[in-house]
């Protein structure tokens, strides 16, 4: 409406200035109109340039998260630019789990992520802001101009459980290598069984009339412990 009041104005400042005979009454006119005409265009640079009319308004949803990396829990990111400011976090959620393209952060100064470790349950809570008309109004006045809903700024935040890594697309590729590896292999399932092994023996030394329920329970315990410690370590080789 304001762009329209803008023409209205410019196209009445010009007809009283120039077909009006009593110039008096015209000029009077014109002086009216070209003073609204100014008082609209800087309505409408308020509004392009300081949001005049609108409010920062927040939303916040959460959703499950998968990993990209299958057969391990990593969350990935890829490192762009040179301050961190602008990874991308790579993920998927039960709805995009078979999809061709994973889900992502958006590359952007005014996005930023965050990790925590911890979790009962992998998430991301997104907190986007947006501005938005105070009100009936001003959306009347300013809604031709288009800026309705406009990015502010977003933080994500990544809820993960202790057993995940956080690497870089570059870190993952060469743990994926270093996993291949048949060396690596070998040492991880002797120093694996071992493992497990001296977890059952000192749980049996605790309780020597354990199930075969509990037995099990305890090297399925036991496994996870050696498969997050060995994972940590070559994570630290890697990232040396």
């Amino acid at each position: 409406m304001v762009i329209v009041s803008i023409l209205i104005c410019a196209v009445l400042a010009y007809y009283f200035a120039v077909f009006i005979k009593n110039k008096k009454v015209g000029y009077s006119l014109t002086g009216i109109f070209i003073v609204l005409f100014i008082g609209s265009i800087v309505l409408l640079v308020s509004n392009e340039y300081s949001h005049f009319g609108m409010k920062e308004v927040t939303s916040e949803k959460t959703m499950q998260i998968q990993t990209v990396q299958k057969g391990a829990n990593v969350l990935l990111y890829k490192e762009l630019g040179t301050n961190s400011k602008e990874d991308v976090y790579v993920y998927r959620t039960p709805e995009t789990a078979k999809a061709k393209n994973p889900d992502h952060t958006k590359a952007n100064l005014h996005v930023s992520n965050k990790v925590k470790k911890g979790a009962d349950s992998n998430t991301l809570t997104q907190k986007t802001t947006r501005w938005e008309y105070k009100n009936g109004f001003y959306s009347f006045l300013f809604g031709i101009s288009g800026n309705d809903k406009e990015f502010v700024k977003q933080t994500n935040t990544f809820h993960i459980g202790d057993d995940w890594l956080v690497l870089s697309t570059t870190q993952a590729a060469k743990l994926s290598k270093e996993l291949k590896s048949k060396k690596v292999q070998a040492q991880m399932k002797t120093e694996g069984e071992a493992f497990v092994k001296a977890a059952l023996t000192k749980a049996m030394t605790v309780n020597p009339s354990m199930s075969a329920s509990q037995q099990k329970q305890v090297m399925q315990q036991a496994q996870k412990e050696f498969k997050a410690q060995a994972m940590a370590k070559v994570v630290e080789e890697i990232t040396k």
